[in-house]
């Protein structure tokens, strides 16, 4: 008699392995196409507000560019 000995687990049924990866692979493409959505979303705010007058309107600029003659 062994005390330390653990008991053996059974083997996996392979079907439910196989549907296992299969749902895996699907939530990995899934969260890749998240994280590509979010970062076009990132690019697109960021580039929103490139111009000449983008700094007198923008939200998050200062006095910036300044023209007196405007």
């Amino acid at each position: 008699m062994c005390v330390f000995k653990q008991p053996k687990m059974p083997a996996p049924d392979p079907s439910i392995e196989a549907e296992r990866k299969e749902r895996m692979a699907q939530e990995t493409a899934d969260k890749a196409s998240r994280r590509d959505t979010a970062l076009e979303e990132t690019v697109r705010k960021k580039k929103k507000g490139t111009g000449t007058r983008s700094l007198l309107t923008s939200s998050s600029g200062g006095i910036g560019y300044y023209n007196r003659d405007v």
